[in-house]
């Protein structure tokens, strides 16, 4: 019998000989029918930081504006139930961006907090050079320094850290960096402040290296991330003035508190809107973060029109995401540090040739999935420590899912098993069990954990969950938690 999980993953590392012909281009090599292609596909990826699922007006937010993204939806595919895999820190953002960026699960991205544990495992972007790309990457990137310098060949507003600085307020204080590898000084990094909104600079950064691309040039790989909306939040006037913070519609499972300490109740994300929690004080914050969405929209849009202008659209696979979602107020949480959906799910667009317009599917797959795919749907060899499956097989509606079921884990604290119909989260350091049948009760309020009736489900999820965390090299023990997994992050406790 397979692992947990397993079920119905599949693990395509390459399409099948008609879509490698036919559908999408190699870079100068045969593809497996042993035919050329003439253009190889460029890959757009952009990624967004701390956007929540519903954050996009074409899925049904209509308190929100983003016509970019609506337009990417409606000449792409949306996937509904992506995830982030989980946290092994506070900073969710970190571990999310090394599984992208390695195609691997949680604990097997060799840049986990276990320093005799390093691997430099293939990453996304490096797979693309190799491959002879021009790879480019903006923003945010998270990840070391020396992972980049072998990923791209050229950097423009390149954000090294977590987060921003803000002497000042505001993301014009933010230090960025341009990158010249044919420095004579040994300095490759020039690094400056921003003098706009950072979301404005990434995407002029995006545009001038889009505004030198030609029929002649190589194929290019561009990784755009913005560091919108992570707070704090600096929206512009504009952008701000769409949305009048007494008009804001608190989230339908708004609380003024977690009915429980889920873990890390008090770490930074939470302690910024302060307890109990107010409903004047939420609004506020959605306000800053819609507008801070709906003008980073802009800034994609300003991208995509560039890409439009360059000629290279209609052979250009975008892919948008987020590193995760937030929680904004929902279930009395602020942050990302939870394993309910508005917080461990992410929006996720793909569009590009071969790809059906207007087209959607559960997905049911992690974040680690956009570097298989993107390789794949180029007609690269995915390499074999990749551990993330392909979605192209979805994408050509061969099924709907990759999963039968999916995995979630933060720290110490959490635990989370979830399928289309049902999620259950246990949490190892209170011993307490949360069940929520998502089928009519997408918001996760009704914990269902206590009905006798749900006993036998609950065994059995349990029983998925530890398959899982067989599969994906969880250090965490039900016994001794904290003991288990400070092991793990090289803690001891006595």
């Amino acid at each position: 019998m397979k692992q947990a999980g397993q079920r119905s993953f599949t693990a395509c590392y390459s399409l099948s000989c008609l879509l490698a012909a036919l559908l999408l281009a190699s870079c100068g090599v045969e593809s497996e029918s042993g035919g050329k292609n003439e253009r190889p596909l460029n890959v757009l990826f952009i990624l967004s930081d701390d956007q929540a699922p519903d954050t996009i007006r074409a899925y049904g937010n209509e308190n929100i504006s983003t016509p970019s993204l609506d337009t990417l939806v409606a000449d792409g595919m949306s996937f509904t139930y992506v995830f982030n895999q989980g946290s092994w820190s506070g900073a969710v953002c970190a571990p999310s961006r090394r599984m992208i960026n390695t195609g691997r699960h949680l604990y097997h991205t060799g840049m986990d907090p276990r320093r005799d544990h390093q691997q430099d495992y293939p990453v996304m972007g490096e797979t693309f050079r190799t491959a002879g790309y021009d790879t480019f990457q903006t923003g945010k990137w998270h990840l070391p320094m020396d992972v980049w310098k072998r990923s791209f060949t050229h950097g423009s507003a390149v954000f090294k850290g977590g987060m921003s600085r803000y002497e000042n307020g505001g993301h014009l204080d933010t230090t960025f960096s341009n990158y010249n590898p044919d420095s004579t000084s040994g300095n490759e990094f020039t690094d400056y402040k921003a003098g706009k909104h950072s979301s404005e600079e990434i995407a002029e950064a995006a545009v001038e290296f889009l505004s030198r691309r030609s029929e002649t040039s190589n194929p290019f790989m561009m990784y755009v991330a913005f560091l919108a909306p992570h707070d704090p939040r600096q929206p512009t006037a504009d952008s701000v003035a769409e949305y009048p913070q007494e008009e804001m519609v608190l989230p339908a499972n708004f609380l003024k508190f977690h009915p429980f300490d889920q873990g890390d109740y008090y770490l930074r994300d939470e302690v910024l809107a302060g307890f109990p929690r107010s409903e004047k004080v939420v609004r506020e914050a959605i306000s800053d973060y819609y507008a801070m969405i709906t003008h980073m929209d802009a800034q994609v849009g300003r991208i995509l029109a560039a890409l439009e202008e360059s000629g290279q659209a209609d052979n250009t696979l975008i892919i948008f995401t987020s590193d995760h979602g937030l929680a904004m107020g929902s279930h009395g949480l602020m942050g990302k540090q939870n394993a309910y959906d508005h917080s461990v799910r992410a929006p996720f667009i793909v569009k590009g040739p071969g790809v059906p317009a207007g087209a959607s599917a559960p997905g049911m797959f992690y974040l680690n999935s956009v570097f298989p795919t993107a390789a794949d749907m180029a007609g690269l060899e995915i390499p074999d420590t990749v551990e993330a499956p392909s979605v192209a097989p979805l994408i050509q509606g061969e099924k709907d899912t990759a999963y039968d079921s999916l995995y979630g884990g933060y720290r110490h604290f959490q635990r989370m098993v979830r399928t289309l119909d049902y999620k259950l989260i246990y949490y190892p350091m209170i011993e307490r069990t949360q069940l929520f049948d998502l089928r009519v009760d997408p918001g996760e309020t009704n914990d269902l954990s206590g009905d006798p009736a749900e006993a036998e489900r609950i065994t059995a999820m349990m029983q998925e969950l530890e398959g899982w965390k067989d599969t994906i090299g969880d250090p965490l023990t039900n016994d001794d938690p904290q003991r288990s997994f400070g092991a793990f992050l090289g803690l001891t406790w006595k």
